[in-house]
């Protein structure tokens, strides 16, 4: 089979209206298995081996298509952002960046409930991750969703590296208790078993979570963040970076658009190609020893912090 360039099943309303009432849907076989044969040697030598490639040392999970021809044709030519756009009912889907996220066999590393709503320098509903799985996925070390907490409007504290160096304003809410609550009554706690080829498209208001990997394998997945029709630029000290990005140039209540938010879909079939995306990045360094793609036991630090309410003390809040 082919490097597919459209979805391989129809996105139905039945899809539209799950992502609407839970605030994430399963879309089982999207890719072809030609994309995942594709795009599992580079990230296993990138995320086991550790391998540089030209990504940043100090986060290599992230902006994978500057710097690896494979990743940059899936970026471009792979169908996850029409998927993303008809799950969304968005007439344009603009590329945001990407990020792998993964866990070594038999891990206990957890991700903390959290939503991603006040991490990203935005404003509207249209920022999905669409979280595509390049291993085989069991419900013990799937994502987990807390259906219908898009509904919610929480802005929650997130711990960004921007945020790490702040103290946390009074009204900003600490990450959620939400363990404590399974087997509430009216609670539903989704998890997934999906083969390489489903995809989650998960919106970014709803609640979500990762168990350890109890497998024998890596757990690897990558997460390609979009923007539809409604987002609009709204930067915060706190919002995550985005390399060669100033907040600066992110103008209050203006479309992303520019060379790094490439159009990736349109209804009509407009579509950017990747002559004008960037490659690499406007700095250089010294070579140093590349660092792991996630933060688990960062964050597990953090949130022992926020809950001694150590954040938003001035004495005590970190200084990472």
């Amino acid at each position: 089979m082919a490097l597919n360039t459209s979805p391989l099943r129809d996105i139905t309303q039945h899809d539209i209206d799950e992502y609407k009432r839970d605030g994430v849907v399963c879309l089982r076989d999207v890719l072809s298995h030609d994309w995942i044969d594709l795009l599992v040697p580079i990230a296993r030598k990138v995320i086991v081996e550790k391998q540089d490639v030209g990504l940043l040392p100090t986060i290599p999970g992230r902006y994978m298509a500057r710097c690896i021809e494979e990743y940059r044709r899936f970026i471009f030519e792979s169908p996850i952002a029409e998927a993303a756009g008809r799950v969304l009912s968005s007439k344009e889907i603009r590329f945001f960046f990407d990020e792998f996220f993964a866990k070594p066999p038999q891990s206990d590393a957890k991700t903390l409930w959290h939503c991603d709503r006040m991490g990203w320098p935005t404003n509207g509903l249209m920022v999905p991750s669409i979280w595509i799985p390049l291993t085989p996925i069991v419900k013990a070390n799937s994502l987990e969703v807390l259906a219908g907490t898009q509904h919610d409007d929480v802005p929650y504290w997130l711990f960004s590296p921007n945020a790490r160096k702040m103290i946390k304003p009074d009204d900003r809410a600490v990450h959620p208790d939400i363990e404590s609550r399974r087997g509430e009554p009216g609670l539903r706690f989704l998890s997934w078993e999906m083969a390489p080829g489903d995809i989650l498209i998960v919106h970014p208001w709803v609640l979500h979570y990762s168990g350890g990997n109890p497998t024998d394998d890596w757990r690897i997945a990558i997460s390609e963040r979009v923007f539809g029709d409604d987002i609009r630029w709204a930067p915060r000290p706190d919002c995550v970076n985005l390399a060669g990005v100033s907040f600066d140039e992110m103008l209050e209540g203006e479309v992303p658009m520019g060379t790094h938010f490439p159009l990736l879909w349109s209804e009509d079939g407009r579509r950017d190609g990747d002559e004008n995306y960037p490659r690499g990045f406007a700095t250089r360094w010294r070579k140093q020893e590349m660092g792991g793609v996630n933060e688990y036991a960062k964050f597990g630090q953090l949130k022992v912090k926020e809950e001694a309410g150590a954040l938003g003390n001035r004495a005590s809040a970190p200084r990472d």
